[in-house]
């Protein structure tokens, strides 16, 4: 019985949802989109990447989608709480693969928050709400090891800064519409490890005072090990290299694509890498 047919026959009876539960069927960990009144399942069994299956849970119905063919199923006095719910039952899935957060409204996420402990990553979509950006972040920044942003939620009430001061691997920033402006003092209460950041205002000079200040700050810890950050600017305009460089010694590196690599008093190293509008940070 394949996994499709194995989902239908859990929704029969209590007896058979209890059946399908202990076959322990496995499958890789959940996708998970939400959208505005509905949220969307990718089911994809385990050892079989090609095998992939789509379930929509909406309150009256649930459209499920097997790439060959596409079938409506109702149960009654089921909603999209309860199809969620199901679903995390009998695949005993204490943690979403992934979790996009789409157009959603508040209530969409409620369920998804209720139902839905963890996420290992986090998007947030370029038609997410802020409140509802903003609500998911609270919930699942904690347990997610990657966070996604498709949108720029950070303006003079909401500071990037309080989010980079959240513990977590990896964060990937882009926004072509509304670029991030970030701030010397952002990059210094970065908690997270690998970031990387799209359409980016900041200044070749407070990069400049940034690497500075990094060099004096001798046997003080600071935790990110990779920053990437692409600047924006006026077409045909690329990073001033020396303006960045000015007044710091370096050594030239030419292994791993790095031109830079600084070496402070207590044996940390930083290695440099700028390209056009392209900057990175790898931190030793």
């Amino acid at each position: 019985m394949d996994i499709g047919d194995l989902i239908a026959f859990s929704l029969c009876s209590n007896r058979t949802k209890n059946l399908v539960k202990s076959s322990n069927r496995k499958i890789k960990p959940i996708y998970a989109h939400v959208f505005l009144n509905s949220i969307r399942f990718q089911i994809t069994p385990d050892q079989q990447d090609n095998e992939y299956m789509f379930f929509k849970f909406f309150d009256f119905c649930t459209e499920f989608d097997r790439r060959t063919r596409k079938e409506v199923w109702t149960k009654q006095g089921f909603t999209k709480n309860d199809w969620v719910a199901h679903f995390m039952c009998i695949f005993k899935e204490p943690v979403i693969g992934n979790l996009e957060i789409c157009n959603a409204s508040l209530s969409d996420l409620d369920t998804v928050t209720k139902f839905i402990p963890k996420c290992n990553r986090l998007g947030i979509g370029f038609l997410c709400s802020n409140d509802v950006a903003q609500k998911a972040i609270l919930k699942f920044s904690h347990f997610a090891e990657e966070v996604k942003f498709q949108k720029n939620i950070f303006d003079n009430a909401n500071d990037i800064s309080n989010f980079f001061s959240l513990n977590l691997k990896s964060v990937v920033f882009f926004d072509y519409d509304n670029p991030f402006d970030l701030q010397l003092s952002d990059l210094f209460v970065l908690n997270i490890t690998d970031i990387f950041a799209r359409m980016v205002n900041i200044t070749d000079k407070e990069l400049n005072r940034f690497v500075k200040l990094w060099m004096k700050g001798n046997h003080s810890f600071y935790r990110p090990k990779r920053i990437k950050l692409v600047l924006l600017r006026e077409a045909g305009i690329s990073i001033n290299k020396e303006e960045v460089m000015k007044g710091i010694h370096y050594e030239f590196a030419e292994e791993d694509d790095f031109q830079y690599r600084l070496r402070r008093g207590d044996g940390n190293e930083l290695s440099i890498r700028i390209f056009s509008c392209f900057v990175e940070f790898k931190f030793e």
